[in-house]
């Protein structure tokens, strides 16, 4: 038949999720037919997409030292000190800044820079998070006017700052202010135009780099900010074709037959039913599951007859185990029969027929159950007071081992 085709436990999981299995089928089948028209009807797409051509990159540094102009123990007179965060006043008192301009092109296209350094001298205080500057003056040094810099070359200025001059300086204007607020910041400023182009595209890149100083009678510290690398690419608009892959050449379809035969045997099944689980099915269907899980329970052996026991039938094989769990017994397993003996009671299950009536549940052999069996099952489980004095051939020499 056909329902053999199936097991009761995957029937009962189909019948549980046929609606969700349906709707799922008929995505499926849905999302292929999409598939297969885009790729076999629309065929190829025409994308314009931006495409770099060129790139510009910029760069710029700001380098810093000092010469000694005396000999000390640690220091030799003509030492040059370089890229230091801290410089000594009297040692050193001169401070040298070299600026350099750089740039990169593809094209190989070279810049046109122009660079203004200054000095501004100010005194400045943190409120609140913020920055105030008190006051500041600002005083020009050098000026690179539209220097023509090759690809891959550099432009390069230096400018010197005195350090014991920028102190007398800032004393002579607190005296004329009255007043010395905040802390003395002297910068050295390199404000910055560079002009390039790529792939006939000009570009423009403007940068303000700069040395912060802080001037002392006895040391000064340096600190560099510069802009970084700046990049700048061309670009141009490119039309492409994508052509459908083969993945979605076949399998467009693939996913759409497979959705419409999905949803096709489903609503058949259900239909000529073929998803149904009788109570039967699911009886022993419940009972072999309940077996596998409590197998380490019950022990294959003969029960024997109940004797002088009273038998007290169970709903199934889970509340036997239950019992022997309770009496620190073990679960008497003879064919169909289970048993459980505790002192005077004999607790007795006896499992559902398998869906084949040729076929024993428990061994699988295609012996039927003979009139004998049937007739001594009947007897223990259906009727043991009527045969409560009849004595098992067997008895004699099979002691009962669960007997208290």
């Amino acid at each position: 038949m056909t329902e053999h085709l199936f097991s009761v436990s995957v029937r009962s999981i189909l019948n549980r999720w046929l609606l969700p299995l349906i709707l799922l089928s008929l995505v499926l089948a849905l999302a292929g037919g999409y598939i297969t028209y885009d790729s076999h009807v629309d065929g190829a797409e025409t994308v314009v997409e931006q495409q770099t051509t060129g790139t510009w990159t910029v760069e710029s540094e700001f380098e810093h030292g000092a010469t000694v102009t005396r000999d000390t123990e640690v220091f030799s007179a003509g030492e040059e000190l370089s890229n230091r965060s801290l410089y000594f006043t009297t040692a050193s008192p001169e401070l040298d800044g070299t600026y350099t301009v750089s740039h990169d092109n593809t094209d190989g296209n070279a810049a046109v820079t122009s660079t203004n350094l200054s000095l501004v001298i100010r005194a400045v205080e943190e409120r609140n998070g913020n920055q105030v500057v008190h006051w500041q003056t600002h005083d020009s040094l050098d000026t690179l006017d539209a220097v023509k810099v090759k690809d891959g070359e550099t432009a390069a200025t230096t400018v010197s700052v005195d350090i014991p001059t920028i102190l007398n300086r800032t004393e002579t204007i607190q005296n004329d202010l009255g007043a010395a607020p905040g802390q003395t910041e002297v910068l050295l400023v390199a404000d910055t135009t560079i002009e390039s182009s790529v792939d006939g595209e000009a570009f423009t890149d403007t940068r303000t780099d700069r040395i912060e100083i802080v001037p002392g009678q006895r040391v000064y510290r340096v600190s560099t900010t510069t802009a970084g690398a700046s990049s700048y690419d061309a670009t141009e608009q490119v039309t492409r074709t994508i052509e459908p892959t083969r993945l979605e050449l076949y399998g467009g379809p693939v996913l759409c037959v497979i959705g419409l035969l999905c949803m096709a045997f489903l609503g058949t099944a259900r239909w000529r039913g073929w998803l149904a689980v009788s109570d039967r099915e699911r009886a022993r269907n419940e009972f072999e599951r309940a077996r596998d899980d409590f197998d380490e329970w019950i022990s294959t052996a003969r029960i024997p007859d109940a004797d002088d026991r009273t038998p007290v039938p169970t709903d199934s094989l889970v509340d036997l185990v239950d019992i022997a769990i309770d009496s620190d017994r073990r679960v008497l397993e003879d064919g169909d029969r289970y048993a459980v003996l505790v002192d005077s009671e004999i607790y007795t299950y006896t499992a559902p027929p398998a869906v084949d009536p040729l076929a024993s549940p428990v061994t699988g052999d295609t012996e039927p159950v003979t009139e004998d069996t049937a007739s001594l099952s009947s007897l223990l489980f259906n009727d043991s007071t009527e045969n409560a004095d009849a004595t098992h051939p067997d008895e004699g020499d099979t002691p009962d081992s669960n007997d208290g």
